[in-house]
């Protein structure tokens, strides 16, 4: 049985934790991402994140990649646009 990476218990704490999911509202680059995971003991590379965003955006459009891409950083629902499964739990207009 493999276990998940702590990257993918990152990503899954955010849609299943109410206070994870409230923590990453205050992000607004990857870095800040990165070091959110790390500050409750979710520990992965920058390298490991950008591959993760990367690999999860080949899925969409390049019209949807550059949405993603160009939208306000400081808006408190700018992180939850960079993964799919974060996008989800987006309601329709925010």
């Amino acid at each position: 049985m493999t276990s998940e990476s702590p990257l993918d218990q990152f990503v899954q704490a955010v849609v299943y934790d109410h206070t994870t999911a409230t923590g990453l509202k205050k992000c607004t680059n990857h870095v800040e991402i990165v070091e959110f995971a790390s500050s409750i003991d979710y520990y992965f590379t920058m390298s490991e994140w950008q591959d993760y965003f990367r690999n999860d955006l080949a899925d969409l459009t390049p019209a949807q990649q550059e949405s993603i891409r160009s939208f306000d950083p400081q808006h408190w629902s700018w992180a939850f646009r960079q993964i799919s499964s974060w996008r989800a739990m987006l309601m329709e207009g925010a």
